[in-house]
């Protein structure tokens, strides 16, 4: 009777407020309208009911199911038709009821009655592979107290190692792969004397008690970071032709004080050093020459050292000089021998003896002198003076020649 007479209600309202047939301000429209709402409110909680008594909410994660996704979500086959959304919120569930183990599953309960939820149920949300996820609870519980057995063994046993006899606590020592157990101190003097004295191949830097090799992570650990560079550098230096591929050489930098050591491809014949940045062909050792071979390059060298050789003998002859560290040519104009070179590349940093062309420690340095002529006053023609330098001599800055050119030799055809 209430949905009817709310309805009958609604529509004489409809009517009446648009057709204009009554004010909206009459008693007559205010008293429907208040009956009107009694009837909405009594409706409104009947509606509530029914749809309540339709859907249900998921106990994990609180998401509404309605009447039409109930067949697709997991039922917990518990009497008050408890259910969940999905997969998810049983094994969340799951998980959560047993600490992330999944082994104690009589603790998986329903949030809403508290009655175990049956192990198919489960089993069936974990696709088949809840077997597998308990062993690899048990494997971490297993090796979680083997941990803690063997922190507790650590730190009671001790050793007695084979080199000094002495006894040490377990942690204190190095086993080899060879199970050979020995202090660390010992170890080390033991792989730092047969590195020193370039006892590097595996027939020579072994266990101490046994033939086996001691293997490159060993000696690294052992070592350290400076000695195990050195024992890098003697392993490749003892490295034979035969380890290396056919398209592969052993390659020692020539760079000044350089002694870094690797192997690198014969087609190569650009390779910048990373130790000292030298850059030079591995197969001649000369400097880089990309679009042309070794031969051409060594040809082109000669021909152009000859050229060299005839403007330094024109050098010579008009007694200029080049800096013995840039070998930016100089000519003295006046004062003492003790130069100072100015060139973009030295900046001042670099001192010398005009006279016999020696670099000097610094200025004013005491040093044997051989002058380059045999008449020291030769000074040659004096050519606008580039500047004048307290204590020393003053000299020009003269534009180097380039001794080599721009480009490389083409490859003959």
């Amino acid at each position: 009777m209430d949905n009817i007479a709310l309805r009958n209600c609604s529509e004489y309202l409809s009517k009446a407020l648009t057709l204009k047939l009554v004010s909206i301000n009459s008693p007559e429209i205010k008293d429907l309208l208040k009956i009107y709402s009694n009837l909405i409110d009594h409706y409104d909680f009947i509606v509530k009911i029914k749809v309540k008594s339709l859907g249900c909410l998921c106990l994990h994660c609180g998401v509404y199911i309605n009447s039409k996704d109930l067949s697709q979500s997991i039922n917990l086959q518990c009497a008050e038709k408890h259910y969940f959304c999905g997969k998810e919120c049983i094994k969340r569930h799951a998980l959560m009821s047993t600490n992330l183990t999944l082994l104690d599953l009589h603790y998986v309960r329903c949030p809403g009655c508290f009655i175990p939820i049956s192990i198919k149920i489960i089993e069936k949300a974990f696709d088949g592979k809840l077997e597998s996820l308990q062993q690899d609870a048990c494997d971490r519980a297993l090796k979680s107290l083997l941990d803690e057995d063997s922190k507790a063994m650590i730190f009671q046993s001790k050793f007695s190692c084979e080199i000094c006899f002495m006894e040490y606590n377990i942690e204190q020592g190095i086993t080899l792969n060879c199970d050979h157990r020995f202090c660390e101190e010992c170890l080390r003097q033991h792989i730092s004397m047969l590195i020193d004295t370039a006892q590097v191949t595996d027939d020579m830097l072994k266990c101490p008690k046994c033939p086996e090799p001691i293997s490159v992570y060993e000696i690294e650990d052992v070592a350290g970071p400076e000695l195990f560079k050195k024992y890098e550098k003697f392993r490749l230096r003892s490295m034979k032709i035969d380890e290396l591929d056919d398209n592969e050489i052993l390659f020692h930098c020539p760079g000044n004080d350089c002694e870094y050591i690797c192997i690198v491809e014969k087609s190569d014949n650009n390779f910048e050093c990373p130790k000292c940045k030298h850059k030079c062909c591995p197969l001649c050792k000369e400097d880089s020459h990309k679009n042309s071979s070794c031969d051409e390059y060594k040809q082109w060298k000669k021909e152009n050292s000859e050229v060299d050789k005839l403007f330094n003998q024109l050098l010579e002859k008009e007694g200029l000089l080049r800096c013995p560290e840039c070998e930016a040519v100089v000519q003295r104009i006046s004062g003492c021998q003790y130069m100072v070179c100015s060139s973009s590349e030295c900046r001042g940093k670099t001192f010398f003896c005009y006279d016999c062309g020696i670099k000097l420690e610094g200025d004013h340095a005491p040093h044997e002198c051989k002058p380059r002529w045999k008449n020291q006053n030769q000074l040659g023609g004096v050519i606008d003076p580039v500047g004048i330098f307290g204590g020393f001599g003053v000299f020009n800055v003269i534009p180097q020649r380039q001794r080599k050119p721009r480009g490389r030799p083409r490859r003959k055809k």
